[in-house]
């Protein structure tokens, strides 16, 4: 019997805002290209700011009434393929769009969310590509047989809502990306992140604010791992997911025919708590799966966070507002205790 051993090396596209590897309105590949995306005129335009020093706008096809600030823009390093991401519309009418420009062309754009009568919001976008080198024992008196196989994947999320009335609930899925970066919508199968544990926890009233219905699509830096960040409103807990890249066989009758699938391993949760700010606060994720809940005072004349993991929730500290030190330059500061 052959051994097939499997080893995993992470890939990853980082955006330049928001959570650490995450795609952001803009993007920085490798090369020292810089991506910006925007709205201009009812439609999304992508600003390309080459390493050589030209720039170019492209203008995304069939962009009308995108909501400037869904925008995502990443790229495929393994092609050079471009993706945007937006939300279209508001309220129940929002639904989410992705288009891509490959060798020149644009693709799409493909709408996977929000077309079948419920909204879709708040979309996140991370490009991961996972690499395993795949060993097997050759035969008698051989050297090992070492294949690779590599896989570009577009990780999703978003806030689904079935009605006005419906609080919504955090949706996930993985599109692979075939060999021309092309993304398979076809095989996509969202996953709700929600009752995920294999036990009940007691929920309380609590107050929700918009900032809660934003997931988020991270790279644990100490790992390389793509994990996803969400609130489960249903059961009063933050719960944070490894998106762990593993290998199986495409076709049970060859075993030389393997693929890449994403499995969901259990990373945190954390509990919510009624006395935290959660109508205001915003939260960041980052190393070793640390959270920290940040909020303006009444006054605007300082900054609180606190941390939370598992094991509780820490004192709340405050940074001083004034001439020395902005807002933006202290939420900078509490985004930096995440790394």
């Amino acid at each position: 019997m052959k051994e097939v051993r499997y080893f995993l090396i992470a890939v990853v596209v980082l955006g330049i805002a928001g959570i650490a590897g995450a795609v952001g309105p803009m993007a920085l590949t490798g090369a020292g290209d810089l991506y910006r995306v925007a709205t201009h005129d009812n439609r999304i335009v992508v600003t390309a700011v080459y390493a050589d020093g030209t720039v170019s706008e492209l203008v995304v096809p069939q962009s009308a009434y995108a909501i400037a600030d869904s925008l995502q823009v990443g790229v495929d390093e393994a092609t050079g393929a471009l993706y945007v991401l937006w939300q279209k519309k508001t309220g129940m009418d929002a639904r989410l769009r992705l288009a891509g420009l490959l060798d020149g062309t644009w693709i799409g754009p493909f709408t996977f969310a929000g077309y079948d009568g419920t909204a879709a919001y708040n979309p996140q976008l991370l490009i991961h590509r996972a690499v395993s080198v795949i060993t097997e024992d050759g035969a008698e008196d051989e050297e090992p047989v070492v294949t690779e196989l590599a896989t570009t994947f577009l990780h999703l999320a978003w806030w689904n809502q079935t009605s006005e009335e419906d609080i919504g609930i955090a949706r996930y899925a993985a599109v692979a990306l075939d060999e021309e970066g092309v993304p398979q919508f076809r095989s996509m199968a969202p996953v709700d992140l929600i009752d995920l544990l294999p036990y009940g926890i007691a929920c309380f009233d609590i107050e929700v604010g918009d900032n809660l219905k934003h997931p988020k699509l991270f790279i644990e830096p100490k790992t390389g791992n793509p994990h996803v960040f969400a609130t489960d409103l249903a059961n009063c807990i933050f719960e944070i997911l490894e998106l762990k890249p593993e290998v199986v066989d495409d076709d049970p009758g060859n075993d030389k025919r393997r693929r890449h699938i994403i499995i969901l391993r259990q990373g945190a949760t954390i509990a919510l708590r009624s006395d935290l700010p959660l109508a205001t606060g915003r939260l960041e994720v980052g190393g070793g799966l640390k959270l920290i809940m940040h909020w303006d005072d009444d006054e605007g004349e300082a900054l609180h966070f606190l941390e939370l993991d598992e094991e509780g929730i820490s004192e709340t500290k405050s940074l001083s507002l004034g001439e020395t030190l902005s807002h933006e330059q202290a939420v900078d500061l509490i985004r930096s205790l995440t790394n």
